[in-house]
């Protein structure tokens, strides 16, 4: 009789623990909402890995960039990727800031971060992309994505951008 309670304890723990780690993604974004909201830039900090995701968008924007330029005719092309490269390093540093995630979750221009509602991020959705990766989009925008990693079991990071360009 005792083993049975046992069992059923043990199972009632070890489903409970499998409910959390599905829902941790969750928790994360309800932290990071909240991050952006009250601007706490030290927490975030600790939620999102910058310089990871800063190169991910440089890259992402300069294989774009080359790209146009390559279906592009016009001689001076060249040209104005070479002055288009040296915009990414301020737009990037631009765009990732607390104003900045804001605006893309509200489909707002980038260039105008400052201006963008914060509480646009309330309306961020998730999605699991695979047990160690998820990603969250805004509501109206979903090809707009942050990418979620998961670091250890309970915890998450964001690691990369997508954006609809």
């Amino acid at each position: 009789m005792k083993r049975k309670g046992v069992l059923t304890a043990v199972g009632v723990l070890l489903l409970a623990l499998a409910a959390y780690i599905w829902y941790s993604p969750y928790l994360f974004l309800t932290n990071l909402q909240k991050a952006i909201m009250e601007r706490n830039t030290a927490r975030l900090e600790r939620m999102v890995d910058f310089p990871r995701l800063r190169e991910g968008l440089k890259n992402q924007l300069m294989t774009k960039l080359t790209e146009e330029v390559q279906k592009s005719k016009d001689p001076f092309s060249g040209l104005g990727l070479a002055f288009a490269s040296l915009l990414i390093d301020p737009l990037v540093n631009a765009l990732l800031t607390p104003e900045g995630l804001a605006a893309l979750g509200r489909g707002v221009s980038a260039d105008s971060p400052p201006q963008a509602p914060l509480e646009a991020v309330r309306d961020w959705r998730l999605r699991y992309s695979g047990f160690n990766l998820a990603y969250i989009y805004p509501k109206d925008s979903p090809k707009n994505r942050l990418y979620l990693e998961r670091v250890g079991l309970f915890g998450w990071k964001v690691v990369r951008m997508d954006l609809e360009l």
